[in-house]
């Protein structure tokens, strides 16, 4: 097949005039690969543009960290260097995936070629507008699972721990129940009666609400859990260490147990001191129980808000407060991780506004992501809510080094990001732009010196006019 007839079969040159495809012929150079073949290197100059006769390259990151792009080029389409791309180089390696045949041209061409052959021109931008477009749309993809990923082993981390409490008290309390069993019934033996476990059930009921281990400093918990250890140990009570930890921390004191001496017998003084303190260490591992399973229907409901499942894609009244917190509390292991403090100062009786709710969270997500991600040594998030001329405004300020200011005009272009390879995609502020300007008809501002950097959000009260 002759050259003429093997850029026909390139979709942008297909309908060309003879001489239009002579003239691109003699000047591309036409190039055979092997499968495995490189035909552009990443990180090269982005000096020429492919056509594709016959083949597929695949191209992919192999220098830097791969994120998961694959980029495919079939038979029939041009790809590379294109005209009045802002390209420099390469962003990956294209390799030929079966045996492929490519005509090239370098971009020094582009000029003439266009003036040649200027219905190329249109068909050349609309190729670069689509793979613009393809581009953005794989990298906010790319952002959301990131995101997806961040958060979802955030949580696994942050359900953990409670989780995990939750477990090892309720194993803990097994053992605690079958020794309560089996002292009830030793006591039973021993002629405790009817009295006898009143005053008893009594003590440990007490004990519930006044559980004071936690208040007390050091040195006096120790003088205390000595004492009692020493009464505990003449009572006859085996192990009397461990359970003056228990009433000690209960705030029950030898005074309280003495009160046993008329309703217990002196034989079954010991055992009834042992039941009494699984009994108190029981109901502790039940109110353990309930705070980690509390926590943890505490970080779900954050969850619920923060995705707004129930109504994800539809406009409501929207309660901003709640928005930032669920957002915080689903951040909260990064912040603890990076000893971040936070500080709220909300404006009273902040009106609800029209909004998409997990959209907005995904502004403040990514607000407080890049404050994380500035204050990686520590440091302090300040969150502002006021009103103002019919509008919501929202500052998230965080004490950080700054944003230079060469850059500050660049934070909102799409791609634009200074982490590091694989750390980021350069589509969070964009995303904030698009849903605080686009999708609610607000603003969004940044200034930034050393110490301090503010981003600033005004969401309007009244849903914009479509």
């Amino acid at each position: 097949m002759d050259r003429v007839s093997e850029l026909r079969r390139i979709r942008v040159f297909a309908d060309l005039r003879e001489a239009e495809l002579q003239w691109l012929a003699d000047h591309a150079e036409f190039r055979d690969l092997e499968a495995g073949e490189a035909a552009v290197v990443e990180g090269t100059p982005a000096s020429y543009m492919l056509a594709v006769i016959d083949g597929e390259l695949r191209g992919r990151r192999e220098k830097a960290a791969f994120d998961g792009v694959v980029i495919v080029v079939r038979a029939g389409d041009v790809s590379g260097m294109l005209p009045f791309s802002r390209m420099q180089t390469f962003p990956v390696t294209s390799r030929a995936m079966v045996p492929t045949r490519l005509a090239i041209f370098p971009a020094s061409l582009f000029p003439e070629m266009l003036e040649r052959v200027p219905v190329l021109e249109p068909r050349l931008i609309a190729v670069l507008a689509d793979r613009v477009r393809r581009t953005t749309r794989d990298a906010q993809h790319r952002d959301a699972l990131m995101a997806l990923g961040k958060l979802a082993a955030g949580l696994a981390h942050e359900v953990n721990n409670p989780a995990a409490a939750a477990q090892r008290s309720a194993g803990l309390l097994r053992q605690r129940l079958g020794d309560l069993c089996a002292g009830a019934a030793a006591l039973a033996r021993r002629g405790v009666g009817e009295d006898g476990f009143r005053a008893l059930t009594a003590i440990a009921r007490e004990s519930r609400d006044e559980f004071t281990g936690t208040r007390l400093d050091p040195l006096t918990r120790a003088e205390r859990e000595e004492r009692l250890a020493d009464w505990l140990d003449a009572a006859g009570v085996d192990q009397a260490w461990s359970c003056a930890e228990t009433y000690v921390a209960a705030g029950v004191t030898p005074e309280a147990l003495e009160s046993l001496e008329d309703v217990v017998p002196v034989d079954a003084r010991g055992e009834a001191l042992a039941w009494l303190e699984s009994a108190i260490a029981a109901a502790a591992l039940v109110r353990d129980v309930e705070n980690a399973t509390a926590r943890i229907v505490e970080i779900v409901g954050a969850i619920k808000s923060y995705a707004n499942m129930d109504r994800a894609q539809e406009r409501v009244e929207a309660d901003v407060h709640e928005g930032i917190d669920s957002t915080l509390a689903v951040l909260g292991h990064k912040l603890r991780d990076a000893r971040i403090e936070v500080e709220r100062e909300y404006a009273p009786d902040l009106p609800r506004i029209p909004a998409y709710v997990a959209e907005l969270n995904q502004v403040w997500s990514n607000l407080f992501d890049n404050a994380i991600h500035a204050l990686a040594g520590g440091g302090r998030i300040r969150v502002r809510t006021a009103v103002e001329q019919r509008r919501i405004r929202v500052e998230v300020c965080d004490n950080g080094p700054g944003i230079p200011q060469e850059i500050q005009h660049r934070i909102w272009e799409p791609f634009f990001t200074t982490r590091d390879v694989g750390a980021g995609t350069g589509m969070g502020l964009d995303t904030v732009r698009r849903i605080v300007v686009e999708r609610h008809g607000g603003e969004v501002h940044v200034d930034s010196i050393p110490g301090e950097t503010r981003f600033t959000v005004w969401l309007p009260l009244a849903a914009p006019a479509r």
